[in-house]
């Protein structure tokens, strides 16, 4: 069981020879809270100040106003880490403390940081075996794939109480290798109404984010227009979302009840006028084709507007601080109208130990829901982020999780109408920028699958990060 074998490493961390933890986050702050996709780094999340208004530049500054600034936007600290990225990707703690590689993709993040351009690009090579596949399937999968994530400041002004503008991007690739992964993967073979393998996208590239961002009253506002991944900015959690160095299985990412496009033309309003609480909303077409033009097919009739309340705490009851999210939603499939709501809650369990807590779950509307199949879900579980004294777990990615999900389909037509699972996965961070990640997943009773009740999947993925 996942969560007997997270059990015993941390039993094996409390009894560690006590030494002093790497130099690098400061005290407090939640690891993985850096490593959700489109991270942004700790030192922009708890920017509290306004950025000094001098600095190097093409442009110098005028009187209250900056063209292409250096300095990262001046925002409230949730609002920073949904939107903004570090321009920073060396990661401290690993087994091989330096190489050029890792050298040369710091290099050119801190050369386009000079003129405003910041990203966040994670690659992976994985190789991925399962038991159980639906038979005359493949069994075997070896895939590249890669997320792209970035911003270009275009001006800042002391205007409006304080204001700034910046383009935002955002794409996809992946291959597989040897197979056509338009056809084959590791979904269809389990047989499974989720994903097993977050980062397996198809044999394509494509762009699902370009759009404007606008920041108002000091980095208390944030409007976002244009084609954009709704997942991007809702239901963020610091212990998973990101099947790059995190849980990989895409339940643990975004809950599939969601009825939403993962690119479309939309708009999101983001609201965060004190550290405690803050306010989203996302809406959206649902039906936008990949690869395709965004303003094909687009109506009310297949929309998706989302809605998040959160709360977030410092402390609660010694433990430490921590998210409470909920997330209703209504949304238009081909006409039929339907609401749901979604739960997401990540805590940390003491101030000392690096364990934390997370769980979403939601339900919705099955005119709705049928979009990505899934009618009622739950994810939860525990996990172990470094850096810590110990050999394995020194570096800043490290991590060690064990979940549980479980998924209701929302079409009639499947073999099954529940399937759950378990996903036990460790990160060791090998240089600055490498990691290597082993992953063990069993699904039981997979709602696509006549050959077998359960599918064990082994995977191993090595991840870049840039």
């Amino acid at each position: 069981m996942p969560f007997a074998a997270l059990a015993i490493a941390i039993g094996s961390l409390a009894q560690a020879d006590p030494a002093p933890a790497p130099t690098s986050r400061p005290e407090g702050v939640v690891q993985d809270e850096a490593m959700r996709q489109g991270g942004a780094s700790d030192t922009l999340r708890e920017q509290a100040s306004p950025p000094p208004n001098e600095g190097p530049g093409p442009f110098e500054r005028q009187p209250g106003f900056h063209l292409f600034p250096t300095e990262p936007a001046r925002m409230m600290p949730y609002l920073a880490q949904a939107n903004l990225y570090n321009s920073d990707c060396l990661k401290e703690g690993a087994v091989f403390e330096h190489d050029p590689l890792s050298e040369a993709a710091q290099a050119l993040k801190t050369a386009l940081a000079s003129i405003g351009i910041n990203y966040a690009l994670w690659q992976s090579y994985t190789f991925a075996g399962q038991t159980g596949s639906v038979q005359g399937t493949r069994e075997v999968f070896n895939y590249y794939s890669a997320n792209l994530y970035g911003t270009w400041a275009i001006f800042d002004s002391d205007e409006m109480g304080g204001t700034a503008g910046w383009l935002t991007l955002a794409a996809s690739g992946g291959t597989g290798l040897g197979y056509d992964a338009n056809d084959e993967s590791p979904r269809a073979s389990a047989g499974t109404l989720g994903f097993p393998l977050g980062v397996d996208y198809g044999d394509q590239i494509f762009l699902f984010q370009l759009a404007w961002q606008q920041s108002f009253l000091d980095g208390q506002l944030v409007v976002t227009a244009g084609y954009l991944d709704q997942e991007n900015y809702m239901d963020l959690n610091t212990y998973a979302n990101n099947q790059y160095n995190q849980l990989q299985n895409y339940e643990f990412v975004t809950p599939s009840v969601f009825p939403i496009s993962f690119q479309s033309m939309g708009a999101v309003v983001q609201w965060q006028p004190v550290d405690w609480f803050y306010f989203m909303c996302c809406t959206a077409a649902n039906n936008t084709p990949p690869r395709q033009s965004p303003f094909e097919g687009v109506s009310l009739d297949n929309w998706t507007s989302v809605f998040e309340f959160g709360y977030v705490y410092e402390d609660l009851l010694g433990l430490g601080p921590g998210v409470f999210r909920a997330e209703p939603y209504y949304a238009t499939v081909n006409g039929s109208g339907g609401a749901g709501l979604v739960f997401n809650v990540e805590q940390r369990l003491g101030k000392e130990l690096p364990l934390g807590f997370f769980a979403r779950a939601g339900w919705g509307n099955p005119n709705v829901t049928q979009l990505l199949g899934t009618q009622a879900s739950f994810a939860g579980g525990l996990v172990l982020t470094g850096p810590t004294p110990t050999t394995f777990f020194k570096g800043e990615q490290a991590y060690l999780a064990g979940g549980f999900w479980w998924l209701e389909s929302a079409q009639p037509a499947t073999l099954g109408q529940s399937e759950y699972g378990f996903e036990l996965t460790y990160v060791l961070q090998l240089t600055p920028t490498l990691t290597l990640q082993p992953d063990l997943q069993v699904m039981i009773d997979p709602v696509n699958n006549p050959t077998s009740d359960a599918v064990v999947e082994m995977t191993v993925q090595l991840n870049m990060t840039w």
